[in-house]
């Protein structure tokens, strides 16, 4: 009977978690960074995407798991669909599997992780969750399903550079415990063929910094007050503020965790140090922080907690890791408001402008390729493409390995009007000309500013 009460209860929470988080979904357009990625795989083919893809710094596995969508020509609502049933298998795993009490796995549900970023924004961090479940899941059952848990390292370790380092650390534990200890020859093979895998994620991304203007633009600060500052932006991103109760609470929680995982199990202790110290350097050397990347560093600690938790220590550890959790549902509540409120990004609005009101072979300038991907996702392929004169070619996607200058004022419209009867300008990231009504507009609402666009004609 009690079993059957728990069946009950968690079926109730996945289905108002599932229910809540698809209507959401459908109330949010596609921004830059969800539609680069669509538009990449629906653009080119296998080898373009094998080449185009280290250029922005990110493994291949989510751009493969979206291209036959794409290729279908499907709409792009479909990769939506296909992240948010990833993130609902996450928390399907969580609340079925984890040995959390109930209190602890709702407050995970219901953090802006769950509730927002990972489900709503269509990303290859969608991945993450129940990758990382799993591997908790497996990580005692490590020698009866060998397999199965190399596998899933090695696709965790292709979703997102951030993780790198935490499959690293797992896999010098199986290493260690399967190879230097027990000496199991199977295991050899399944070593090998995992570091391997590593060593190849590795040197297909090696040098990827050096063609993308993005990276290369991110400037490292080692000093105390760097890193500082490095802290008080992870508890940004994970609260939407920074104040003294936040950040003492979140350093409390990875001391405190640190500590028991010391006492409990050095090698769950091993994974969490080099996972602490790997995205603290990719935070402070490589890459600006963004809340799913933040939230990274929390699921990693629910691993460890997962794999360590007893009965006697179940309700303490439920306990830390709830309140950290629960601290960002008032953020994720407010994002929730705004996206259902007014339009994230502009895109799909400007995109249905243009296929109203201008012709598919009109010549249309654009001053910033990054900010018009929005558009682009929209539109059909091989349609209303734009063109930018840093690439001196027409686009859909933003080629990183070139400059990207804003231009405010796209220079090639004098000698374009010299070869076209009538020539379109999109102008995104706040440009605009001051002397000419543009003939489209985007709102003041829209959430993402520089997605807001103006659209004009000009005649020869």
């Amino acid at each position: 009977m009690e079993n059957k009460i728990k069946y009950t209860l968690n079926f109730i929470i996945l289905a108002l978690f599932g229910i809540l988080t698809l209507f959401f979904l459908l109330h949010h357009e596609i921004w830059a960074d969800e539609a680069q990625v669509w538009l990449v795989v629906r653009d080119l083919d296998v080898l373009g995407i094998l080449k185009h893809v280290r250029t922005e710094g990110h493994p291949l596995l989510w751009y493969f798991i979206i291209a036959p969508f794409a290729k279908l020509n499907l709409p792009v609502f479909s990769m939506q669909i296909v992240n948010w049933f990833f993130v609902l298998l996450g928390a399907s795993f969580l609340i079925l599997k984890s040995p959390f009490n109930e209190f602890s796995k709702v407050s995970i549900l219901i953090s802006s992780a769950f509730l927002y970023w990972f489900p709503i924004i269509s990303r290859s961090y969608c991945l993450i969750p129940i990758l990382v479940f799993l591997l908790a899941w497996l990580y005692k059952k490590q020698k009866e399903h060998p397999f199965l848990y190399v596998t899933t390292i090695i696709l965790l370790a292709n979703t997102h550079i951030i993780m790198f380092g935490f499959c690293f650390a797992l896999a010098v534990i199986f290493f260690y415990e399967n190879v230097i200890q027990q000496k199991n020859k199977k295991n050899i093979i399944l070593t090998t063929i995992l570091f391997l895998a590593l060593l190849g994620i590795t040197l297909y991304l090696l040098g990827s910094q050096n063609e993308n203007v993005i990276i290369q633009t991110f400037v490292p600060n080692l000093t105390f007050k760097g890193i500082f500052e490095t802290y008080t932006k992870i508890a940004f991103n994970l609260f939407g503020s920074f104040n003294f109760l936040n950040g003492i609470i979140l350093f409390a929680f990875i001391l405190v965790t640190a500590i028991y995982l010391f006492i409990k199990d050095k090698k769950i202790f091993f994974i969490f140090t080099t996972n602490l110290i790997y995205q603290s350097a990719i935070f402070i050397f490589v890459w600006s922080i963004l809340p799913q990347r933040a939230f990274c560093l929390l699921f990693v600690c629910v691993f460890c907690l997962w794999t360590v938790c007893e009965n006697k220590t179940k309700n303490l550890i439920s306990i830390l890791i709830a309140i950290t959790f629960l601290l960002s549902v008032p953020e994720g509540i407010t994002l929730i408001k705004k996206d259902l409120k007014n339009p994230f990004s502009d895109g799909k609005n400007t995109a249905e402008f243009i296929k109203k009101n201008i012709p598919q072979d009109a010549f249309i300038l654009s001053n910033y390729p990054i900010t018009t991907t929005p558009v682009s996702v929209y539109l059909p392929k091989d349609k209303w493409k734009f063109y930018y004169a840093q690439y001196n070619d027409f686009y859909t996607y933003t080629i990183w390995n070139k400059p990207i200058p804003l231009s405010f004022t796209p220079v090639p419209l004098v000698q374009e009007l010299a070869k076209h009867e009538t020539v379109y300008v999109i102008m995104s990231a706040g440009a605009f000309y001051e002397d000419v009504k543009p003939i489209y507009s985007s709102r003041a609402n829209v959430l993402t500013n520089q997605e807001r666009y103006n659209i004009y004609e000009f005649r020869r």
